[in-house]
C-alpha cells in the first residue's frame, strides 16, 4: 500500500508541473495584449508607450521562461498573483469562492449519486416495465443535452412559470437547488447508466444467482449482493463523475450567477485577466488530480486486485 501511495504521488507532481506548463504556455501565447486591454477598460487609448510601460510593470516584457518561473515560485510559496483588474491578490479572490463551488458540487452529487442509485435498482428490480424503458429514454435524452439547455428549461419553468425557486444568486438554502439539478442531472445519466450496465452484469455472477436459487427476494438480491459487486466501478464512475461537476460548474455558475469560481473564471476571461484564469485553471486541474488519485487509493485500499495491478 505504501508503495501504490509513494508512486501514485509522484504521478500528481508530475501530472500538475505538466498542467502547470500547459496552463502558463496557453494563456500566455493567446492572442491580445492584456496591457492594451487594461488600458481601454480604464478609458486610456492605448499607444505604444503606454502600452509597453505598462508591459513592463507588469512584467510582460520578460522573457516567457523567466515569467514561468516565477509564476512558478509564487505558486509554491501560495502566491497566484495579481490581478490585471483590480490589482487584488488573486488566491484570495479564488479561495473566497471555493466555498460556493464546493457546494454548488456537493448539491449537485448528491443529486447525481441519489438519482442514479434509486434509479439504476429499480431498472434492475423491473427491467421490462414501461417505466423503466422511458427512464432508459430519458437516460439517453439527458447525456446528449447540454446543462445549459436543462438550466434554461428549469429556470423559464419552476423560476418563471411557477415562481417556485429564485433564478439565480446565493439569496438563500433554494438558490442552491436549481443550478444543482442542472449540474446533477447530467451526472446522474452518465453515473446511471454505468450503475445499469454493471448491475446487470453483477446479477449474472454465479454466487447471486446461487442466492436467488435458494429463494432470497429479487430486491435483497440486487441491495445485497449485486451493489457490493459494483461499487468499485461505481466508486471510480463517481470520482470521475464529481469531476466533471467541477468542471461543468462554469457553466452552470454563469447561468445562476452563482458566486462561485466558475463565474470568476468566466469574468476574468472577458476581462483578459490572465492570472485570474491561470490561477483557476491550475488549482481546477489540481483539484481533478487529486480527487481521482483519492478514488484510486481508495479501491485499492479495499480492493486486492486493485493493490496487485
Amino acid at each position: 500500500m505504501t508503495a501504490v501511495v509513494l508512486r501514485r504521488g509522484a504521478e500528481l507532481l508530475l501530472t500538475l508541473l505538466t498542467v502547470s506548463v500547459l496552463v502558463f504556455l496557453l494563456t500566455s501565447l493567446a492572442p491580445g495584449d492584456p496591457a492594451e486591454e487594461i488600458l481601454r477598460r480604464g478609458g486610456v487609448q492605448p499607444t505604444a508607450a503606454g502600452v509597453a510601460a505598462l508591459r513592463a510593470e507588469l512584467g510582460l516584457d520578460r522573457p516567457l521562461f523567466t515569467r514561468y518561473l516565477e509564476w512558478l515560485l509564487g505558486v509554491l510559496r501560495g502566491d497566484l498573483g495579481t490581478s490585471y483588474a483590480d490589482r487584488s491578490p488573486v488566491a484570495a479572490e479564488i479561495f473566497s469562492r471555493v466555498p460556493a463551488t464546493l457546494r454548488l458540487a456537493g448539491a449537485a452529487a448528491l443529486v447525481a449519486a441519489g438519482l442514479a442509485v434509486l434509479v439504476s435498482v429499480r431498472v434492475t428490480l423491473r427491467p421490462h416495465a414501461p417505466g423503466s424503458r422511458a427512464i432508459a429514454l430519458a437516460t439517453v435524452a439527458l447525456t446528449g443535452v447540454p446543462p445549459y439547455i436543462v438550466g434554461i428549461l428549469l429556470i423559464s419553468v419552476v423560476a418563471v412559470g411557477l415562481r417556485a425557486l429564485p433564478t439565480g444568486g446565493d439569496g438563500g438554502p433554494g438558490a442552491v437547488v436549481l443550478p444543482a439539478l442542472t449540474l446533477g442531472l447530467a451526472g446522474a445519466a452518465t453515473l446511471l447508466r454505468l450503475l445499469r450496465a454493471d448491475l446487470a452484469d453483477a446479477l449474472r455472477q454465479p454466487f447471486v444467482k446461487l442466492a436467488a436459487a435458494k429463494g432470497l427476494r429479487a430486491r435483497r438480491t440486487v441491495l445485497v449482493h449485486a451493489v457490493r459487486v459494483a461499487a468499485p466501478n461505481a466508486v471510480t464512475a463517481a470520482g470521475v463523475v464529481l469531476a466533471e461537476l467541477l468542471a461543468g460548474a462554469v457553466v452552470v455558475e454563469t447561468l445562476f450567477s452563482w458566486p462561485g469560481v466558475g463565474q470568476l473564471a468566466v469574468s476574468a476571461i472577458r476581462q483578459r485577466d490572465v492570472p485570474v484564469v491561470q490561477a483557476y485553471v491550475l488549482v481546477t486541474g489540481a483539484a481533478t488530480v487529486a480527487l481521482l488519485a483519492c478514488v484510486e487509493l481508495c479501491l485499492a485500499a479495499c480492493d486486492p486486485r486493485v493493490r496487485r495491478r
